[in-house]
């Protein structure tokens, strides 16, 4: 008899990702709808400014103008891509919607350790550049306290 066939796999968990559509000179005559994996996921107008969540896979932008000369300068923004309809009164984009990567376990945090008086600890190299008053003591040697001293980080 044949091996048994593997479970099923579960399915992927739905993206939820920010849609904005607007930026154009006649945002009354824009509308959309977009649909993924063959479910109808949103539709709207511009302006338009929302969260939709979809599972990962095709999904289709039909975009229509009510004028029929293009969306003039609106865009569709989400899930990474942006589209407009360039001419005419209707038209349609695909683009593939992407699993979210597994999130990583956070490294265990270190307890905070009280400063030594008269240093000057970088804690992340966020800064590119630090100005900071000087102790009078630095690693065993005197400088000007008054004096600014500039450290690239």
């Amino acid at each position: 008899s044949p091996p048994p066939s593997p479970p099923p796999s579960p399915p992927a968990a739905p993206v939820e990702f920010l849609v904005t559509v607007g930026g154009g000179s006649w945002p009354s005559d824009v509308s959309w709808n977009l649909t993924c994996s063959g479910a109808l996921i949103g539709s709207g107008g511009a302006p338009y400014s929302g969260t939709l969540s979809a599972p990962p896979g095709e999904c289709t932008l039909d975009m229509y103008d009510s004028y029929g000369d293009g969306w003039n300068g609106d865009q569709w923004e989400g899930a990474g891509n942006t589209f407009t309809l360039d001419s005419g009164s209707s038209g349609s984009a695909t683009f593939t919607l992407a699993p979210l990567p597994p999130s990583s376990p956070q490294p265990p945090s270190q307890p905070p350790q009280p400063p030594l008086p008269g240093y000057c600890f970088a804690t992340s190299a966020v800064a590119s550049k630090a100005v900071v008053d000087v102790p009078k003591i630095v690693g065993g040697v005197p400088v000007n306290p008054a004096r600014k001293y500039t450290w690239l980080v």
